[in-house]
């Protein structure tokens, strides 16, 4: 415990107001791009899609409960003032209950034993990359 004590006040002793501006510097920047790079815009409908395809496109800015009949059961979709979540699902394992509520643009909720996908989308097609 003593050498260990020793060494690091050794490496105490060899920082400099440089290696401290640095330091300083780098961790305002990391802090600063996470939140630009992060903060999702929120989304403005809700697509439902069974397999592949599509059930519908529904409005955030309501409050409904909708029950899509899938190939082992019905699952009861909340959409909830501008969130969304799957609330009753007929499948053993539940991820998509514990996904919880989502209303960021690009965020998906899948009930992979029922084939059912809820995803957030915007007024118009962004894409994450392009593949030719």
């Amino acid at each position: 415990m003593k050498k260990l004590m020793k060494i690091i006040l050794q490496f105490i002793k060899k920082i400099k107001i440089g290696d401290l501006l640095t330091i300083f510097i780098f961790i305002v920047l990391t802090g600063y791009l996470a939140s630009i790079l992060w903060n999702f815009p929120q989304g403005e409908y809700l697509k439902i899609q069974m397999g592949k395809q599509v059930i519908g496109s529904f409005s955030l800015n309501q409050n409904v409960i909708k029950i899509i009949e899938g190939p082992i059961g019905k699952t009861e979709v909340i959409i909830d003032s501008g969130k969304v979540r799957i609330s009753k699902s007929p499948c053993t394992k539940k991820y998509c209950l514990h996904q919880g509520w989502i209303n960021k643009l690009n965020q998906t909720i899948v009930c992979v034993p029922n084939q059912i996908s809820i995803s957030i989308i915007g007024a118009r097609t962004d894409y994450d990359s392009l593949n030719y």
